[in-house]
């Protein structure tokens, strides 16, 4: 029997994708599983308090990524994968211990440092092992499958908390095997082809330190950061307060959840499409259309309209932003130089998480002081820049790695 050959202009597809979506699936079953569940299990035992350091300190401990993409760039991505979901699953069994402050901090930062190591080590294998035209193929199938762990993971927490049993039983029951099936993943993790490390063969006091290995491209870095600042902060005024936008709106209270799951429906659906669509279509001219259109939808839910307006707005957002995150990575992949690129995802990461963290401090305080309008007119201006500065950033990267002949090929022919 013949290996099957792909049609015309289809990209063939990349050796341990599959396993890719078994491993997307199963980690985000389980984190949402346990994100569900989390907080109900600590509100019941009076301990939000220790829910809320614990969140904090997983946030913060996110902001190491730089570090953890270090290690993925000497190591390669399967290591820093298989070391991920231990992490991670350790920091999410630590959440059955409600009653002390002390784990509840340890939890965020162990989870923390295990999710962060997971996503960097995702993005760098989708590096290592596909090639440009089949970049948009494999991380449309990822977000589809995030997408998918999300609807499951939080559609079945209640259930299976009933069924595990009354008490705490149900709510212990499900925060393990929520662990559980993140440490499944280990079992998924896919081959790889081997990486070019920068420093194979040099003496460890002849590596470069990543302060030199940042001031070599400080460019890079510099906007990297900047850009994730940037996104972090107006995603956290808006994704946390989407409930309370709905009911400000006139959305009856029982149908929010319906218009969030609607929403997550839609997201999914573009996901299923994106590979195909960003195939034969710039990455550049993508992110360009799909940022301003949430800037767009996102001025719709600031200005008073009808609820089910504001209910499709929602909607679509959810789409355009599927577009923005894999067009962006997409930039982000041809951009980043391959044997350095867990600095530069750690960067954008850990800046992203940053900006994260301050939007959504100073979130509640826009709203009370402002109002729900003002503060997403905000969001709005913020998401409107990040259309235009993204596209900026890397058409600048692209002329500055053209040699100088080729440079003046392209404006002759054009």
């Amino acid at each position: 029997m013949t290996a099957a050959v792909p049609a015309a202009g289809t990209p063939a597809r990349v050796p341990g994708t599959r396993r890719v979506a078994g491993f997307t699936l199963l980690f985000f079953v389980g984190m949402w599983l346990s994100k569900t569940v989390h907080p109900l299990y600590f509100e019941r035992h009076g301990h939000l308090v220790a829910f809320g350091l614990s969140y904090t300190a997983m946030a913060l401990a996110g902001t190491l990524s730089v570090f953890v993409g270090r290690l993925a760039d000497r190591w390669g991505p399967r290591p820093v994968m298989a070391l991920g979901s231990v992490l991670y699953a350790a920091g999410m069994a630590l959440r059955v211990f409600h009653d002390s402050p002390v784990l509840a901090v340890v939890s965020g930062v162990v989870g923390g440092i295990g999710a962060s190591s997971v996503f960097i080590a995702l993005r760098t294998w989708t590096l290592h092992n596909a090639d440009e035209s089949q970049r948009p193929g494999v991380i449309s199938r990822r977000e589809f499958m995030n997408q998918a762990g999300m609807a499951v993971g939080t559609g079945a927490a209640g259930a299976l908390v009933a069924v595990i049993g009354s008490g705490d039983r149900g709510y212990v029951g499900v925060l393990l095997l929520a662990a559980a099936f993140v440490l499944a993943t280990v079992a998924f993790i896919p081959p790889s082809k081997p990486h070019v490390r920068p420093d194979a063969g040099k003496d460890p006091a002849d590596r470069p330190r990543l302060r030199d290995v940042v001031t070599q491209h400080r460019g890079l870095a510099l906007g990297v950061v900047g850009l994730g600042l940037l996104m972090g902060f107006y995603v956290s005024l808006l994704s946390p307060y989407l409930p309370l936008l709905l009911a400000d709106r006139g959305v009856p209270l029982a149908w929010v959840g319906v218009v969030l799951a609607v929403a997550s429906v839609v997201r999914l659906t573009a996901a299923a499409v994106a590979g195909r669509y960003l195939r034969a279509r710039s990455p550049l001219a993508v992110f360009l259309l799909s940022e301003a259109c949430c800037a767009a939808t996102t001025l719709v839910l600031a200005v008073s309209v009808g609820p089910w307006i504001a209910a499709a707005a929602l909607a679509l957002r959810g789409a355009f932003l599927l577009g923005a995150t894999v067009s962006q990575e997409l930039l982000q992949l041809n951009a980043f130089p391959a044997a350095l690129a867990g600095v530069f995802f750690g960067l954008t990461q850990s800046a992203f998480l940053a900006g994260d963290s301050l939007g959504g401090a100073l979130g509640g305080l826009l709203y009370h002081q402002l109002g729900s309008s003002t503060t997403v007119l905000i969001a709005t201006g913020l998401t409107a820049a990040n259309a235009v500065l993204v596209p900026l950033f890397y058409r600048r990267l692209h002329a500055a790695s053209i040699p100088a002949p080729r440079k003046e090929v392209e404006r002759v022919a054009s």
